[in-house]
């Protein structure tokens, strides 16, 4: 492709696919925070070592993507600078994703306090959950960057092409959008579970600083992903279980949970008085029916 290409097909800005494709992920500030110095940590973990860093990859589609915005052309030489990323992205966003699938499969639903205490550990300092789906956000806009470059390659290149490389890279996002926003609800439903427990149960995790740490951490993770995902993910939580919101806010709040604990104890309480009470004015009544016997036989004797 030469850099004088003109198009005669509509620019990348009146291309639908191509605004699905930019507004698909939010932002991914928090994203590039949170993992910044510790992608290649993960992308060991989930089986993709190899293929350069994240961020340095971010910054390029981008680069190249405010190139054609701004001038409404793809030079080649831009083009061919991020070609061959496509794959790689591809390719690491599955893994992550089934990382991700893997680690919360590992947290047990129904497994005794403590051992869950110890799955939420491993989740996320050892398996690095958070970080896995933050990651995922930016490879994510990532693959999204380079699928519009690709799109306006297409389109300037091979215009005959132009309508079966839309309908592949929209039915690409669509699915990924999909199984993304699939996570994040498995991964919230998973975490809330947390919270169904005895509040005593509760009380005790949450006095632990490394579990509350821990929860603190991932929900923090969770909601970021959340609001990078924007209106994928908010349409998905306003038809979400409301339990897990109010499971979620309930780790989230160790105050509630001890008065739920101390609420839950001063009705056992009263409870148990109730029936010590219930009990002794049977004792007593008993003890005078049986007084009672006993003048009516002394008297008759």
């Amino acid at each position: 492709m030469t850099d004088d290409v003109h198009p005669e097909e509509p620019g990348p800005a009146d291309d639908a696919v191509a605004r699905a494709l930019r507004e698909a992920i939010v932002s991914v500030e928090a994203a590039v925070a949170r993992v910044h110095e510790l992608s290649a940590e993960i992308f060991e973990l989930v089986g993709a070592p190899e293929g350069g860093d994240a961020v340095d990859h971010h910054n390029a589609l981008t680069r190249v993507a405010g190139i054609l915005d701004g001038t409404g052309r793809l030079r080649g030489a831009d083009w061919e600078s991020v070609r061959r990323l496509g794959d790689v992205l591809a390719d690491r966003g599955e893994r992550l994703r089934a990382h991700a699938g893997r680690v919360l499969d590992g947290l047990a639903v129904d497994a005794p306090a403590q051992d869950r205490v110890a799955c939420l550990q491993q989740a996320v300092e050892t398996d690095r959950l958070g970080e896995t789906v933050q990651l995922l956000v930016l490879v994510e806009d990532s693959l999204n960057l380079w699928q519009r470059l690709r799109l306006e390659q297409v389109r300037a290149t091979e215009p005959d092409r132009l309508e079966d490389a839309r309908a592949a890279i929209g039915a690409s996002l669509a699915g990924r959008v999909e199984r993304d926003v699939a996570l994040l609800l498995r991964a919230r439903a998973r975490l809330a579970s947390y919270a169904v427990h005895t509040p005593f149960e509760l009380v005790r995790w949450l006095s632990s600083a490394r579990v509350k740490r821990d929860i603190a951490r991932l929900r923090a993770d969770l909601d970021d992903v959340a609001a990078a995902f924007g209106s994928a993910a908010q349409r998905a939580l306003e038809a979400e279980d409301p339990a897990v919101a109010e499971n979620l806010a309930e780790l989230g709040n160790p105050v509630r949970a001890v008065g739920g604990a101390l609420g839950e104890s001063a009705r056992t309480l009263g409870d148990s008085a109730r029936t010590l009470g219930e009990s002794a004015r049977t004792l007593s009544d008993s003890a005078r029916t049986l007084g009672g016997r006993a003048v009516g036989a002394g008297t008759t004797g």
